[in-house]
């Protein structure tokens, strides 16, 4: 019996050298950080792109609310009208506060300025300019009205959202792919007298 134990077992040899071999692979944990990576960056860099593009939303919705204010209050106090601004200047005044975000130069269909002058707060359109195939329907109108006449400014861009990961869209509105900002200004003018 001893001089069959003092022999070889090439089946156990091949075992234990297959047991080392794959002790040594299981303890080797030089790559795992990677594979976890490769697994999880997926989902990172998805809500990564996911919250850069809503932030960039809330910030142009937040810029182009503040353009439309502050141009908004030039007709409010008269200034436009007593400057004899027109349409195209009114508009560069806009455009000159938010060009950083939204391109509103004339001839851009996704930008959208109207200002008009109503009887009472009752009568104001205050609807959404967009037609059936989601274009806006004209080109707005300049009526900055008289003393004490209220004025409503109103301003649309349809804003693009980026398609991230094989064409998902996040956040839009649109049927065409776009999210839909606005703002809008709605007051009485106040007694700035007569403009001529």
């Amino acid at each position: 019996m001893t001089a069959l134990r003092s022999l070889p077992d090439r089946a156990g040899l091949r075992r234990g050298r297959f047991r080392r071999l794959f002790n040594a692979f299981h303890d080797d944990r030089r790559g795992a950080t990677a594979v976890e990576f490769a697994i999880v960056a997926p989902v990172f860099f998805f809500l990564i792109f996911l919250i850069a593009e809503t932030a960039m939303i809330f910030i142009a919705e937040q810029v182009l609310d503040n353009a439309v204010f502050e141009s908004a209050r030039l007709v409010r106090t008269g200034q436009a009208q007593k400057s004899r601004m027109g349409q195209a200047d009114f508009r560069a005044d806009l455009c000159s506060r938010m060009s950083v975000f939204i391109d509103c130069e004339e001839g851009n269909p996704d930008f959208y300025l109207d200002v008009k002058s109503y009887e009472s707060f009752a009568d104001m359109n205050l609807g959404t300019p967009l037609d059936d195939e989601e274009k806006f329907e004209s080109e707005g109108a300049y009526d900055f009205g008289d003393e004490r006449e209220i004025v409503v400014v109103r301003a649309y861009y349809q804003w693009p959202v980026n398609k991230i990961f094989g064409g998902l869209r996040i956040k839009k509105n649109l049927d065409n792919g776009k999210q839909m900002i606005g703002s809008f200004a709605a007051f009485r003018n106040e007694p700035f007298g007569p403009t001529t």
